[in-house]
């Protein structure tokens, strides 16, 4: 049985969204738990838990293929995911500021 070591371009696509998704509920499920908000820690929790299981499964597939990869191409996984787990955190942290009010805001 062959092993495939190549990602199709919709399994990087996918990737990236779950990558994006896991930092930006992670932003989120953060801030929550420093909030008075209980509702906004639970639901922010959820979202953040659900999107980290979604995304280690193309995780976990990622490093059994690439594994054996020459550097170059271990470089460019590690740089793919920190871009959209760096680009999650920047979209999180610019919507969390508009949004946190009341209990929902840090320190509240």
């Amino acid at each position: 049985m062959e092993t495939r070591t190549a990602m199709s371009f919709s399994e990087w696509t996918w990737w990236a969204v779950f990558l994006f998704l896991q930092q930006f509920t992670f932003l989120f499920s953060s801030r929550a738990k420093s909030s008075g908000s209980f509702r906004y820690s639970l639901i922010a929790g959820f979202g953040s838990h659900s999107t980290w299981f979604f995304s280690n499964l193309f995780f976990v597939q990622s490093i059994i293929r690439f594994k054996e990869a020459p550097m170059p191409v271990l470089l460019g996984v590690c740089a793919f995911y920190v871009f959209f787990c760096q680009a999650g955190t920047q979209v999180a942290m610019q919507i969390a500021r508009r949004i946190e009010h009341g209990k929902m805001r840090v320190g509240a």
